[in-house]
């Protein structure tokens, strides 16, 4: 009987895209076990299956439906609540999925809780309970499975770029309070993290919706004044958000990643304004020079679409040699995809598939070379890093990561997961970078041409 009890109030939950689906997702988690459920791994049979969606590309829609079909057939009696992106902008397709039981939207992802308590006091009999939990209700003390967290400081999106979904999907800018934020910090640093991301979808826009108008470099500045030995770290952000006194302070403070994520996606200024993007290749450009003129330690990683529509042969190499050309040091690809609803869904001059798929594989050609740059660049220096756990089961090697987004590969205590530690790079070897912790003997680094 008590297994049977166990069973009815058992979930798994599995996480689709981004750093915030990520933390909400964990939110739900940590909530739903102190009040006495049992989580279960995915994809372990349980009660009720959560699967928190993806939107931005047409290949993780298709990865949304594999999940919820893999959901149902690890578990054929569980209930599967569908929630996040794609169900807030595709809930006629998952209504036509026999595999799904409930479509729940972003704005009502705290509700899934009382949706759960519900479904099992109708089995048994019992009155619903008419509960509405907020957002303020939810946080989080540790980060299951992962050796740093990440906090939410803003939803939403007032942008209107042509081929992006994400707006209709998330909604409007809306930022946390400096003081929640502050709680969920030292919270989190109570319990260990040393590292922590702060995500959300368009941060560079933080604060502006407040009562008490903030920016994100005030918030970063109040951060890192009211609290100790913790590492931060900034997602995404625009390069129209990057002010002089953020670089500034990403370079005056050892405790604020040397590392920004700043989205591109096309060197071709035509291209830039039929995608709706608010600056051209000349203030792109500009403002990756002068970050790296302040602090060469920074690394710089970017965003492009491939093929979207009007990308002729000619824009295209406009796109490849202005990469070239910039200091940045890594890309993420992503072959253009319709979205349902935008204005770029309905273009002229759709690029076909197969030139998508040749360009790609030239960009992530010249992607690889430079982060293989970046890598050797870093050896025979001495960097804080955040222990991150073995490279895989019964290896002999964990991964450490950089302060500017880099994997070393050491040995190391299992102890030390989670935490910082400064470690010496020796090696770059076979694409990887090795080192060994500061003050280890030197038989503890990997010979030269050794497998991880």
């Amino acid at each position: 009987m008590a297994g049977a009890v166990e069973t009815r109030r058992s979930f798994s939950i599995t996480t689709l895209g981004c750093k915030l689906n990520q933390f909400e997702s964990e939110c739900i988690r940590q909530y739903l076990v102190k009040r006495n459920w049992q989580y279960r791994p995915f994809p372990e049979e349980a009660r009720f299956y959560i699967i928190n969606t993806c939107t931005v590309t047409g290949k993780t829609d298709s990865r949304c439906r594999n999940a919820i079909r893999r959901a149902r057939r690890a578990s054929p009696r569980t209930t599967i609540i569908v929630t996040g992106c794609y169900a807030e902008t595709q809930s006629a397709v998952l209504e036509s999925m026999p595999e799904t039981d409930y479509i729940v939207g972003n704005d009502d992802k705290t509700s899934i809780v009382t949706l759960m308590e519900n479904i099992l006091r109708e089995e048994e009999g019992l009155k619903k309970v008419e509960s509405r939990l907020r957002w303020e209700e939810f946080s989080i003390d540790g980060f299951l499975d992962h050796a740093r967290a990440f906090i939410k400081i803003q939803d939403g999106c007032n942008s209107s770029c042509s081929y992006c979904i994400i707006p209709r999907a998330r909604g409007v800018s809306r930022s946390v309070p400096p003081g929640k934020i502050l709680r969920q910090i030292e919270k989190l640093g109570n319990n260990g993290f040393e590292e922590i991301v702060l995500t959300g979808i368009h941060i560079g826009r933080y604060g502006k919706d407040l009562p008490r108008p903030v920016g994100i470099e005030s918030l970063l500045e109040m951060i890192l004044d009211r609290t100790r030995g913790i590492r931060f770290r900034l997602s995404s952000i625009e390069v129209t958000e990057i002010t002089p006194g953020l670089i500034d302070l990403m370079a005056g403070s050892e405790r604020l990643a040397p590392h920004l994520h700043i989205p591109l996606q096309s060197g071709d200024d035509e291209i830039l304004r039929a995608m709706n993007r608010p600056y051209d290749r000349d203030f792109f450009s500009s403002t990756i020079d002068r970050i790296k003129d302040i602090n060469q330690e920074v690394t710089v990683g970017t965003d492009i679409i491939v093929g979207f529509p009007g990308e002729t042969d000619e824009r295209f190499r406009n796109t490849l040699k202005f990469l070239k050309d910039l200091p940045l040091d890594y890309f993420h690809v992503f072959p253009f995809s319709k979205r349902p609803g935008t204005r770029a869904e309905k273009l002229p001059h759709q690029v076909r598939p197969q030139d998508k798929k040749e360009r790609s594989r030239k960009l992530i050609r010249l992607g690889k070379a430079k982060r293989k740059e970046l890598m050797r660049r870093q050896t025979g220096k001495r960097k804080i890093c955040l222990v991150q756990g073995p490279v895989r089961k019964n290896s002999r090697f964990s991964l450490v990561m950089t302060g500017n987004y880099c994997e070393v590969h050491i040995r190391c205590s299992s102890r030390l997961i989670g935490k910082l530690a400064p470690v010496d790079i020796t090696h770059f070897s076979r694409g990887r970078l090795y080192g060994r912790l500061c003050g280890s003997p030197a038989s503890a680094e990997l010979e030269d041409g050794e497998q991880a």
